[in-house]
C-alpha cells in the first residue's frame, strides 16, 4: 500500500507544536514535507482547518468492542484503522489463553492476518499467563501459572520478533528470570495482575521492566501499615517514584477505571514522556451500569459487576484523558502515539508527523471525531 497525496488547509500536530496553517506533503507513502502553507495543491486533500495527527498506537488492545482481534484478525483490524488506530499490539489475554495452547494460537492467528491487520500490526502483546491470580476480572482461568521457561523459551525461540510485548506478575518465583530474558530479545516486558512491592519492582527493574499494565487497576499490595492511619506504598506508587517505567492508563469518559484526580496525578507526577494512553478494549461484554441519556458505553462490565476491560476507541480514550487533565495536542499524541511506537521500536517510522516517517495519519475535529484514516498516504474506507 502507498500513496501520493498532499493535505492542504490543516492544523498539524507535530511532536513540539500545533502548526495552525500547514500543508502536508507525501510521496510513495511517505511524509516528505510539512510547511506553514494552507494552501496546498489542486489535487490534495483540503482539510478545512481540521486536525490532522499521527495515526494512534495502542499496545493493549483485544478488540474492536464486539470481536476479539486473535478471533477475526483482519475485520477488527479495519474497524480500528476507521477508528483512527493505525498501529495495535493484539492482546491476547490470560481469559482466552487455551492451556498449553499458546503456540497453536499464535500460529492461527498469523496465518489468517490479510493486508489490514498487517499494516495494522504492532506485534502481540501476551497479558499472562505469567499473573497473579488473586488480580484481575476473570482468576478461575486454569491457564494462570508461574513462569514456566521451557514454555517461554519455545515460544520466544519460535515467534521471535512477533512477541513485542509481554505482561507479568514479578513477584512470581522465576519472574526476575524471564523478564531478563524476555527483555534481552528485545520484548517490552510490563508488570501487571500483581501485588509485587517497590523492592520486588526494583528488581524487575534492574531485570528489564519497563511498564506498569493498565496503573491502578487489578493491582495490591500485601503489605500492612506499621500503625493505623498510615499508608504503605505497592505497585501504584512505585510507578510514580521510579522514572525508568511507562505506566499505561485507561481513560474512560466516567473515571470507572482511574477516577479523573488519579488521572490528573500520573500526568503531573510521570509527565507525558513516560505514560502510554491504552484502550483495553475488549469484545462486547454485557454491560449493566445504568447510563444517563446522551453518553458514551465505553466500559465492559463481567457477570460479577466488574471491570473486564473497555469498549474505547483510542479517540475516546485520548479525549478522555484530555479533558481531566488538560493536556496539549502535542502531549497528547506523545502519550497516545509516539510513546508506545518508540517502546515497540517504531519510533522512526510510525507516532509522529516528521519527514521520513509513514503516512499512517487521521484527520479529526475538536472533539477528537475522527473524519479519515491515512495508511501509508491511502485512505482507509469508511
Amino acid at each position: 500500500m502507498s500513496h501520493t497525496l498532499t493535505i492542504s488547509n490543516c492544523r498539524a500536530v507535530l511532536v513540539d507544536r500545533v502548526l495552525p496553517a500547514a500543508t502536508i506533503h507525501i510521496e510513495k507513502g511517505i511524509i516528505r514535507e510539512i510547511v506553514a502553507d494552507a494552501s496546498g495543491a489542486p489535487a490534495g486533500f483540503d482539510a478545512s482547518g481540521r486536525l490532522v495527527g499521527p495515526g494512534f498506537v495502542d499496545v493493549h488492545c483485544h478488540g474492536d468492542g464486539s470481536r476479539r482481534i486473535f478471533t477475526d484478525p483482519e475485520a477488527v483490524s479495519l474497524n480500528l484503522l476507521r477508528q483512527g488506530a493505525t498501529t495495535v499490539a493484539a492482546t491476547l489475554g490470560y481469559p482466552d489463553m487455551v492451556v498449553d495452547g499458546l503456540a497453536a494460537q499464535l500460529r492461527s492467528y498469523t496465518s489468517v492476518l490479510g493486508p489490514w491487520g498487517k499494516e495494522l500490526s504492532g506485534g502481540v502483546h501476551l497479558e499472562g499467563p505469567y499473573v497473579n491470580r488473586k488480580y484481575g476480572a476473570q482468576t478461575s482461568r486454569g491457564v494462570i501459572k508461574n513462569p514456566d521457561a521451557a514454555e517461554y523459551r519455545a515460544l520466544l525461540r519460535e515467534f521471535g520478533s512477533l512477541i513485542t510485548w509481554w505482561t507479568c506478575a514479578p513477584e512470581l518465583p522465576g519472574a526476575t528470570a524471564f523478564i531478563r530474558e524476555a527483555s534481552a530479545l528485545g520484548v517490552v516486558v510490563a508488570a501487571g495482575h500483581t501485588e509485587a512491592t517497590p523492592d520486588q519492582i526494583a528488581a524487575a527493574i534492574d531485570a528489564g521492566l519497563k511498564v506498569i499494565t493498565h496503573w491502578t487497576n487489578a493491582t495490591g499490595n500485601p503489605n500492612a501499615a506499621a500503625y493505623k492511619g498510615t499508608r504503605c506504598p505497592g505497585i501504584d506508587e512505585a510507578a510514580l517514584v521510579y522514572d525508568e517505567l511507562f505506566a499505561e492508563i485507561i481513560p474512560d469518559e466516567k473515571g470507572l477505571h482511574v477516577h479523573p484526580l488519579m488521572a490528573k496525578l500520573l500526568y503531573k507526577a510521570k509527565g507525558p514522556e513516560r505514560i502510554l494512553i491504552i484502550t483495553d478494549a475488549g469484545y462486547g461484554r454485557p454491560d449493566d451500569s445504568p447510563d444517563p441519556p446522551g453518553s458514551r458505553r465505553d466500559v465492559s462490565i463481567d457477570g460479577d459487576g466488574n471491570l473486564a476491560g473497555s469498549r474505547l476507541t483510542m479517540a475516546g480514550a485520548a479525549l478522555n484523558f484530555r479533558t481531566f487533565t488538560g493536556c496539549s495536542w502535542p502531549e497528547l499524541f506523545r502519550m497516545a502515539a509516539l510513546n508506545p511506537a518508540r517502546l515497540l521500536g517504531m519510533g522512526d517510522r510510525v507516532g509522529s508527523i516528521e519527514p521520513g516517517k509513514l503516512a499512517n495519519l487521521i484527520v479529526f475535529d475538536d472533539a477528537l471525531g475522527i473524519d479519515r484514516t491515512y495508511i501509508r498516504g491511502q485512505e482507509v474506507p469508511r
